[in-house]
């Protein structure tokens, strides 16, 4: 009986409740209409239903935004909608209504000219609903607001937070970027504005939606003859390096670093063809005359081979390599014991890996690449 009586009470219970759900959802929708319509003054009435039906909830609060906005919006009555936004605010101060009705109220006053008045709104959602992702766009408008405000180094602050408390956000890239852009141009800090692009390159060259960012502060960079990777002025170029435009124009650290040797060794006189980084770390010219070999000795198994060596890798010039397969090697595959290879008589200078390399930065004399 007792078991009956329970399942009766839940049942009406239910009962009772899904209407209201109910009737929540098709009031909105029916005030929604009405604003597709232009019946303003019908959808507010419709909005003012869930108030009363609803006092102090989280519909009701979302009804007074609907409301804010269509005053602001559609009915050019500004006051209305700032003093409803500001009944949210007071009903309700710590709910996400009250953020979402601050946020409206800055932007109002961003649009307005009265950027003391939005920083005021933005910075308490930075402050106080940080939780929320609205706060990254509060803080976005925020630095705008003191850009436009000309508080300058407050706006590069506020974009510096920004990209540090967001640094996997789409929009940290812009930040930084807008960072530089303000050191440069207002507060003619150029070293600081370096470092801001400097430090975009670093984190986000291979974010997938930064590529206009990227390629904004290399373009900044470059023409100012500086490398995006922190390794200072580029080099002056030999009049008869091959390779004269765009030669700076390189996708990573790894390639400028590259380029660098090259142009380095064509001023001592070593005409290089091209260069590759090894696994450990070191640079291999490419140079006419000249490969790297990696050894590797036959340790067991028929035992006409053991002992003997055979090339596991094979870098450098490919016309100099191929050469020197045909002169000292049995059938291009094993170390020949017959002949040794002599520079004098064949003009190839053969390193054992990893012999031959060049520390680039030592070479180059430049800071290590911080990433």
């Amino acid at each position: 009986m007792k078991y009956m009586k329970y399942c009766l009470l839940i049942i009406l219970v239910l009962i009772t409740i899904l209407p209201i759900g109910c009737l929540s959802g098709g009031v909105i929708h029916n005030a929604e209409k009405l604003v597709e319509a232009k019946d303003y003054s019908g959808a507010i009435e419709v909005y003012q239903s869930i108030i009363s039906t609803k006092p102090g909830t989280a519909n009701a609060r979302k009804a007074q935004l609907a409301i804010g906005k269509l005053y602001i919006e559609h009915m050019n009555q500004s006051d209305k909608g700032i003093d409803t936004y500001e009944a949210v605010i007071a009903e309700a101060p710590t709910s996400d209504e009250a953020a979402e009705a601050r946020y409206r109220l800055g932007s109002h006053s961003f649009h307005k000219q009265d950027y003391d008045t939005a920083q005021l709104h933005f910075e308490t959602i930075v402050n106080q609903f940080s939780h929320l992702k609205l706060s990254q766009n509060a803080q976005l408008m925020l630095a705008k607001s003191f850009e436009k405000a000309e508080k300058f180094e407050h706006a590069v602050e506020v974009y510096d937070n920004f990209a540090n408390r967001y640094p996997q956000s789409k929009r940290a890239p812009q930040a930084l970027k807008n960072k530089a852009q303000i050191q440069h141009k207002f507060l003619k800090d150029v070293d600081g504005a370096i470092q801001t692009l400097q430090l975009l390159i670093r984190k986000y060259s291979k974010s997938k939606g930064a590529e206009s960012d990227i390629k904004d502060a290399k373009k900044v960079l470059m023409e100012a003859n500086l490398s995006p990777f922190g390794f200072g002025a580029y080099p002056e170029v030999p009049a008869d390096y091959p390779i004269q435009e765009q030669i700076w124009d390189n996708a990573t650290p790894e390639h400028e670093l590259l380029v660098r040797v090259e142009v380095k060794l064509w001023k001592q006189g070593i005409k290089t063809k091209g260069a590759m980084f090894g696994e450990n770390g070191l640079v291999y010219p490419t140079i006419s005359g000249v490969i790297y070999v990696k050894w590797v000795t036959i340790e067991e198994g028929d035992t006409n081979l053991v002992g003997r060596r055979y090339p596991g890798r094979v870098m450098g010039d490919g016309e100099t390599a191929k050469k020197w397969f045909s002169l000292y090697l049995d059938k291009q595959r094993f170390e020949r014991t017959d002949i040794k290879n002599d520079p004098k008589v064949s003009g190839i200078t053969v390193y054992e890996l990893p012999d031959g390399g060049i520390d680039p930065y030592k070479f180059l004399d430049l800071p290590k690449y911080r990433k």
